[in-house]
C-alpha cells in the first residue's frame, strides 16, 4: 500500500468480518433527499486514497489546520451543518445502538476510486466504522483485502477498516453513504454479534486497479500544488 506505517492502537477492537450486515432496515428517504439539497459545505477529500470524492462532516472532533482533520477524533462536536439537516441528526443519535462520535457523508460520484488503504489512526483503530448507504446502486462496491461487496440503501453494515480496503463506484449517479464511528459499548457489540458476515466476491482486476498509487491520477495542476503535494506526502 502507499501509505505510511502504523501502529495499531494498544486498545484497538477486534473486527473479525471483513463485511458485516447488520440488523435492522432503517429509512433513509428523508436523509437522501436532506443531503441533495443546495448550499451543503462539501468538502473535497483531503486524503490521497480518496481523491476525487467529498465529504460532508456532520460530527467529530474541533476544526483543525488541515481540512477534514475532525473525522480523525471523536470528540462529538456537531457540524454547522448538521443543524439544517433534523433527518441526519436524528440517524446520528436515535437510529444506531449509541450516538456516533463521528459522522459524515461520502459522496463518490461516477466513476470515482477509494485507493486501497488502511484507517490508521487510534481512534480508528477502537471504534467501529458503520456504512449506512443513503443513495447507491449495485455497481457502487467496497473491497476489503481483495473481495468486493454492494451495500443496499437503508441496510447497516460494518466492515473491517482495519485491513486494506477501497471502494468504486461504477455506477451512473453519485453515491452516497453516512458513515459513522461508533463507541464499543455493550449494546454495540450486541448489536455486531447479531450481524451476518459476509466474505465477498473476489474481483482480482478491479483490487489491481484500487492498489496503483493513487498519486498516479493527479491532474497537473495538482502536481504543481506545493502544498498539496506536501500534504499528500505525508500520508
Amino acid at each position: 500500500m502507499h501509505q505510511r506505517p502504523h501502529t495499531r492502537s494498544p486498545a484497538a477492537i477486534h473486527k473479525p468480518a471483513r463485511f458485516l450486515r447488520l440488523p435492522g432496515q432503517i429509512d433513509v428517504r428523508a436523509a437522501a433527499e436532506a443531503v441533495a439539497a443546495p448550499g451543503l459545505p462539501w468538502l473535497p477529500s483531503q486524503w490521497k486514497w480518496h481523491l476525487g470524492t467529498e465529504f460532508l462532516i456532520l460530527r467529530g472532533g474541533p476544526p483543525t489546520r488541515t481540512p477534514g482533520g475532525e473525522l480523525t477524533s471523536g470528540i462529538a462536536v456537531d457540524a454547522p451543518a448538521l443543524a439544517r439537516l433534523p433527518a441526519l441528526r436524528a440517524l446520528l443519535d436515535d437510529a444506531l445502538p449509541a450516538p456516533a462520535l463521528v459522522a459524515w457523508v461520502g459522496k463518490s460520484p461516477p466513476g470515482a476510486q477509494i485507493s486501497v488503504h488502511v484507517d490508521n489512526t487510534a481512534f480508528w483503530d477502537e471504534h467501529h466504522r458503520v456504512h449506512l448507504p443513503l443513495v447507491t446502486q449495485p455497481e457502487a462496491r467496497l473491497a476489503v483485502a481483495g473481495r468486493f461487496a454492494h451495500f443496499p440503501a437503508g441496510e447497516p453494515w460494518a466492515f473491517n477498516n482495519s485491513k486494506a480496503h477501497g471502494a468504486l463506484n461504477g455506477g451512473t449517479r453519485d453515491r452516497l453513504h453516512l458513515l459513522v464511528d461508533l463507541p464499543d459499548t455493550p449494546a454495540v457489540r450486541a448489536w455486531m454479534a447479531a450481524g451476518e458476515p459476509v466474505e465477498g466476491t473476489p474481483d482480482p482486476a478491479a483490487w489491481a486497479a484500487l492498489s496503483a498509487d493513487p498519486l498516479a491520477r493527479l491532474t497537473p495542476a495538482e502536481r504543481a500544488d506545493a502544498h498539496l503535494m506536501a500534504r499528500l506526502a505525508q500520508q
